[in-house]
């Protein structure tokens, strides 16, 4: 928007906005404060029962004017949709392609547990919200019980949600695995899989970033050249959102608020020499002050790198060595935080625990 906030419709087939998707997107996630991206799980869910209704030719608008509310094996059957991936594998050019509705008896990929959870939940929330909308205060007690517990049921059919300190947990890297890609993310290595020395110099600098800061991705690729305070070798993340000088649709976001992390020297003069002698030589790269861009010939060269391209350069690094096939890029702030612990672990007078976290944080 001219605003700079970004916003997402759910459109049907012709591309046409659908009323109460969009309605309920807008009402209950955009107006409370909720994030785009929020917003975009929230349509994600419903297309996927949009999808499931499609499938059978129902109209569950036309449904709950009749007072028609959905069965438990129809409810049963959502909770078996919402376990199918509708996504074959990347084409050449890495864009993923959308498997038709009619004719998808060839789809046997499923999404994750957590995949699955966000889909039920946000299907369960706004069927709910539909029925409400469309039978009103003409609703009796019978029908409300009946909607209320459509809501329920759907919710009791989620996947157990996995604990967030649960051993199953993404862990960090071995120390195998970090000399692999320290070895792999050199720019004049055999093995480096980026041919383009610029390229190879900034993808390094990606890795050195989090691996050293433990950022997230939507704060890596926020970061501005302004943000750096090279006289005393600090950087600030900043929150930025619906930020009109980002061009990105599908702009990266930082969730926590602003803070200021130390650079050590080593790391400081890497940033310094890629600003100087790589980033300067891009065309365009003088018309924003992001610091990661693109670097390819094309019409988006000296943009700010997008999420998209990012995630490329990591699915690259799987791809070259067996021992990084399930490596994620996130799995690099799990090995901060993991090196921390045993900063800590290795002082004489540790800190206590209280003091310990908010260093962490």
């Amino acid at each position: 928007m001219s605003s700079g906030e970004r916003y997402c419709l759910l459109v049907s087939s012709s591309g046409l906005p659908l009323f109460y998707p969009n309605l309920y997107v807008t009402t209950q996630v955009r107006n409370r404060s909720q994030s785009f991206s929020a917003m975009e799980s929230t349509l994600g869910g419903i297309s996927v029962l949009h999808r499931f209704l499609d499938e059978r030719g129902e109209n569950l608008e036309e449904r709950f004017r009749k007072g028609r509310f959905l069965e438990d094996s129809e409810l049963d059957a959502i909770r078996d949709f919402c376990q199918l991936s509708f996504r074959r594998s990347s084409d050449a050019g890495g864009t993923a392609a959308v498997v038709p509705l009619k004719g998808r008896k060839d789809c046997v990929e499923h999404v994750s547990s957590e995949t699955e959870y966000v889909r039920l939940t946000v299907i369960a929330k706004y069927i709910r919200w539909l029925a409400e909308q469309i039978t009103g205060t003409s609703a009796d007690k019978s029908a409300t019980l009946k909607i209320a517990r459509m809501e329920q049921i759907l919710k009791s059919r989620r996947p157990v949600k996995k604990s967030r300190n649960a051993e199953t947990d993404v862990k960090g890297l071995t120390d195998e695995q970090l000399d692999i890609l320290f070895e792999l993310f050199r720019p004049e290595s055999e093995f480096n899989p980026f041919s383009d020395n610029s390229v190879a110099v900034r993808n390094r600098l990606i890795f050195l970033l989090l691996y050293h800061l433990g950022i997230r991705g939507g704060e890596l690729l926020n970061i501005r050249i302004r943000d750096f305070d090279f006289a005393s070798n600090q950087l600030v993340i900043a929150r930025r959102a619906d930020n009109k000088d980002d061009p990105r649709t599908d702009q990266p976001l930082v969730k926590t608020l602003d803070r200021r992390l130390p650079l050590k020297d080593t790391l400081a003069k890497e940033i310094h020499n890629y600003i100087l002698k790589e980033r300067r030589q891009v065309r365009n790269a003088g018309k924003n002050d992001f610091l990661l861009i693109t670097h390819k010939a094309g019409p988006t060269q000296g943009q700010p790198l997008s999420k998209s391209a990012y995630k490329k350069i990591m699915a690259v690094v799987r791809s070259v060595s067996p021992s990084l096939f399930k490596f994620t890029r996130h799995q690099l702030r799990h090995t901060r935080n993991e090196k921390f612990s045993d900063q800590i672990d290795a002082m004489d007078d540790p800190p206590d625990e209280e003091h310990q976290e908010k260093i962490r944080s």
